[in-house]
């Protein structure tokens, strides 16, 4: 490939972009040319530059973050609203781009309108007011590590800094004089850089002035490892690493973590230099270690010491911030080291009410929220229990008043659970934060074609996510094990193969691929990992790559499956024309694979195991290999070069199968050749999946920002009402993650919902009877049609008719037991929803005629059959409809005829009893009676999967602002 030669000013424009970046734009092409010792620079050769450099460009990637920047400020100077043309205008005016750079840019760096959806209460902007004087030593160190170690592109880096800020500038100013908590929930996609946002976050609030950072990483050791090393490598720096000491020190080469580690060695990690120098910019302590959670000092002696060095004002004054040093813990939800840890906060006492604390929570659906019963405690004695970490995340708070939290989540459902009116608790009662969808990440919807229409026309694996990604499998490891062997080894040679094609594209085109893995993942439970292992060890040594059977198997896959996809979907990147032209690669990745004699790593909490994981190290060395795990597969742990999935866990709730998809994230210049293999049943839930975390997302996009009187459309309080649930078997999250969770709306489809909890009361019975009850019936026809019935024995009805409207006229009249009107609510509400938009466009009437009974003469209906029916002890309503009677008209909701009723598909069907409790005195009168009602949902009107159920949660009204967007 031909390799694009920068101009010799590139580096000079790099670095005055990187100045610009921070303040106001000035005229660029007199600075560059300073900046170059007085080379001048045109605007044509700026243009020429723009068009032709590599994406990977560090003073391209500099030049798109100033423009991002620019484009989202909040500025003065820039009158022009932000994220707009017309901003944009006004800062090519500023830069004194008036030629051809600016409609070139246009088309490099178009402005990014769509934003990260923000719902927040109001807030002081003390971040945006003090930009200009603080420090950004750590922000923009960790920025330039980005774009010069880890490549990422100006569009990614610009995405991050505005996320970042958006969630900092939401925070308390760490100098104001009154303590201030906020709460708050970052909502990205699964595997989509939630750990860059929040160490970005990390560094503007370390830069801003907070000294005590508490990042919370999940349940397990491994997780918590990850983060530490990341953290340390991209942000806390060689020098706070080795803390002022040097590395030849005997001493301190016995604390250093990284001695063996390959990047430490290459110069990889992050280094602050002179930086660090300067009066205001604090040095970072390490509380916790690569190899050690937290854990107190052998004395007893707190770790923390934070110093004044003017004792006439508190700690959290600017003077004394500046001179104290920042802690950083990476601690796991484990209740040992968060019990230390508070051990270590207590004896600082009245200094905890001047330290500004951030707590990050990773993976905060996990071991954070509460999942103890509220409801079911208040009348016991362990009315204030809570779960373990819960209780210690809250203790401090407590014991912080200036304390921050901050969720990070892709699948936020038990966050939003959570009891609003509970304020203690960790509701982000101040801001809910969804961030848009990075460039260059694959999820959910690279992998499926949802939205989708073919027209008739076949999908191919140009026009396919589908096609191109997926495989199905069908094969049971219980029941049919040969398919599955057949389908396991099918997908071991896909990942033989995709590893070759890295190897002919390090060697082709200059890119690397350090690690290459796939991932074997069929349950949760370790013996069964022991067995898929073996299973995958077997297939493995009959496989034979190296073989000629081995090598037709490739071949065969190369030809029909690898290679159209590669010429649909290659991205730029080269492909082998022929599988002859790969084949000395195939050696490569094999050589690679066998460089340990077994290619198979089980990753599960097995203790034995885990004392054997150095392989999985991903940053230490090489990794490329089959995983077999469960659940650390499955939460919060990346999966480094993955690229071949073998998926076959069933799990119950939304959030844990949406974070097993281990597949989703970043697959730079491979992602022609991911894979998944995954029943159909799976595939089709993670679909539905996707339909509703984007209808979840675009709630908030509705109701985000603010009206005409400057105030939130809608606070992080009404969010819950935006949860909704596809599959009536994949419920959001755990049941104990939901008991505040309550439906608002459920189609109930394939059969009758009875409404029998009427109330007690006279009154209301007398109004459901003349309003409701006795209207509907008159609406039926006065002489009784047969209708086959059980084993054909006809059974008696009277049949009429209702337009929908009319039907929810009464309903909307029909007075309920208050507690069974909470449980009838999402059922009514549906069928308003179903009406307004015309699914449900009549609705036949069911009254049973049974014989054998009592018999009444009622005005407009002649003499008819009255029922006895009792009420149920306790639940006070009445026992549920007779199924003899149900299946018998239930063909009218399938779009059926019935009797002199034709086919119809919008018909639903309103089954009735005229019935009287026994439990009165004397012979009933017309006093007496009331109406009992069964309705079934038409088939029809629930065509469509978000119209099943839709969660909401239980708060006191006073807590729920109910705003609307205008």
């Amino acid at each position: 490939m031909q390799t694009y030669i920068a101009p010799a000013w590139t580096p000079a424009l790099r670095n005055l972009m990187t100045g610009m970046a921070g303040g106001q734009p000035f005229e660029l092409l007199p600075a560059l040319t300073a900046f170059t010792g007085g080379t001048p620079v045109s605007e044509d050769d700026l243009a020429t530059w723009i068009s032709a450099a590599s994406e990977n460009d560090a003073a391209l990637a500099q030049m798109r973050i100033a423009l991002a920047g620019w484009d989202a400020a909040e500025s003065a100077d820039l009158i022009s609203a932000p994220k707009t043309q017309q901003r944009r205008r006004a800062v090519y005016e500023k830069l004194g781009l008036a030629g051809p750079a600016p409609a070139i840019l246009n088309e490099r760096m178009p402005v990014a309108e769509e934003a990260d959806i923000v719902i927040s209460t109001d807030f002081t902007k003390w971040y945006d007011a003090a930009s200009s004087e603080r420090p950004d030593v750590y922000w923009s160190h960790y920025r330039d590590y980005l774009r010069d170690q880890k490549g990422w592109g100006g569009e990614a880096i610009a995405s991050l800094d505005e996320a970042s800020t958006q969630v900092v500038r939401r925070l308390s100013d760490p100098c104001r004089a009154d303590a201030k908590r906020t709460k708050g929930l970052v909502v990205g996609y699964v595997q989509s850089g939630k750990t860059a946002n929040f160490t970005g976050v990390t560094a503007k609030a370390i830069d801003a002035g907070y000294r005590l950072v508490i990042v919370l990483t999940g349940t397990i050791e491994i997780l918590r490892a990850q983060t530490q090393r990341r953290m340390d490598m991209e942000l806390i720096g060689v020098e706070n690493i080795l803390a002022g000491g040097e590395e030849d020190d005997p001493d301190v080469r016995k604390e250093q973590d990284y001695l063996t580690d390959e990047d430490w060695h290459r110069d990889k990690f992050v280094s602050h230099g002179a930086a660090l120098e300067q009066h205001n910019v604090p040095a970072i302590r390490r509380a916790t270690t690569l190899h050690r959670d937290y854990r107190r000092l052998p004395e007893g002696i707190s770790q923390f010491r934070f110093s004044r060095a003017d004792k006439s004002k508190p700690l959290n004054a600017p003077v004394n911030l500046q001179g104290t040093a920042a802690y950083v813990a990476i601690v796991k939800k484990e209740k040992s080291g968060l019990k230390q840890l508070i051990q270590d906060l207590k004896p600082l006492k009245d200094r905890l009410k001047e330290l500004p604390v951030l707590i990050i929570d990773d993976e905060a659906d996990v071991a954070s929220p509460d999942t103890t019963n509220r409801t079911s405690l208040k009348a016991t004695t362990n009315a204030g229990k809570r779960t373990a970490i819960n209780e210690k995340i809250r203790e401090i708070l407590a014991l912080c008043p200036r304390a921050q939290y901050v969720g990070y989540t892709a699948t936020p459902y038990a966050n939003v659970f959570v009891d609003p009116g509970d304020e203690i608790d960790l509701f982000p009662t101040d801001f809910v934060i969804s961030l848009r969808r990075p460039p260059g990440y694959m999820g959910v919807q690279e992998f499926h074609d949802v939205g989708t229409s073919w027209d008739g026309e076949r999908p191919t694996v140009e026009t396919s996510n589908e096609e191109a990604h997926i495989r199905y499998l069908e094969g049971d490891p219980e029941e049919d094990e040969p398919t599955r062997n057949r389908e396991l080894l099918e997908a071991i040679d896909a990942w033989v193969l995709s590893g070759a094609v890295k190897k002919y594209r390090e060697a082709n085109e200059g890119l690397s691929f350090k690690h290459h893995t796939m991932l074997v993942h069929e349950s949760v439970k370790t013996i069964h990992h022991a067995d898929a292992a073996e299973a995958v060890r077997s297939l493995w040594k009959q496989a034979a790559h190296s073989t000629s059977v081995g090598q037709a198997r490739l071949k065969n896959l190369f030809v029909k499956d690898f290679q159209p996809v590669m010429r649909a979907r290659t991205e730029g990147h080269l492909i082998p024309e022929t599988f002859e032209e790969l084949e000395p690669y195939i050696g490569q990745a094999l050589q690679e694979i066998r460089k340990d004699t077994d290619p198979v790593l089980v990753v599960n909490s097995d203790k034995e195991i885990q004392a054997n994981q150095k392989a999985l190290d991903f940053q230490a060395d090489k990794v490329w290999k089959i995983l077999v795990g469960g659940t650390q597969l499955s939460r919060g742990f990346t999966v480094e070069g993955l690229t071949v999935s073998y998926y076959r866990r069933k799990a119950g709730q939304a959030d844990t199968l949406m974070q097993a998809g281990r597949w989703f994230g970043f697959r730079q210049g491979y992602r022609d050749l991911v894979r998944l293999y995954i029943p159909a049943e799976l595939y089709r839930a993670f679909e539905a999946l996707l339909i509703d975390e984007e209808h979840f997302r675009a709630e908030l996009r509705k109701f985000e920002g603010l009206d005409e009187n400057d105030k939130p459309l809608m606070l992080p309080v009404n969010i819950p009402p935006k949860v909704q649930q596809s599959l009536a078997w994949l419920k959001p999250t755990a049941r104990n993650k939901m008991y505040n969770a309550v439906i608002t709306s459920e189609a109930s489809p394939g059969g009758f919902k009875d409404l029998y909890g009427i109330p007690t009361s006279p009154t209301a019975l007398r109004k459901n009877l003349t309003a409701v009850g006795l209207p509907l019936l008159q609406h039926t026809t006065s002489v009784p049609v047969q209708v086959p019935g059980h084993r054909e024995s006809p059974l008696s009805f009277r049949l009429g008719t209702m337009s929908a409207p009319a039907l929810l006229q009464m309903l909307d009249k029909h007075i309920w037991q208050e507690k069974w009107a909470v449980s009838y609510h999402p059922t009514l509400k549906f069928l308003h929803t179903a009406t307004d938009d015309g699914r449900i466009k009549e609705w036949a009437l069911a009254w049973h005629q049974p014989e054998g009974v009592d018999h009444m003469t009622i005005e407009g209906l002649g003499t008819v059959p009255v029922v006895k029916r009792s009420r149920r002890e306790r639940r006070g309503d009445f026992p549920g409809s007779d199924r003899k009677h149900a299946n018998a008209v239930l063909a009218l909701a399938q779009g059926k005829s019935l009797a002199d009723l034709p086919p119809l598909a919008g018909r639903g069907v309103v089954m009735a009893y005229l019935a009287y409790d026994p439990a009165g005195s004397g012979e009933p009168t017309s006093d007496d009676l009331f109406v009992l009602l069964s309705v079934a949902v038409p088939n029809a009107a629930v065509r469509r999967a978000s119209d099943k159920i839709y969660w909401s949660v239980e708060a006191p009204e006073d807590k729920l602002q109910v705003l609307t967007a205008k």
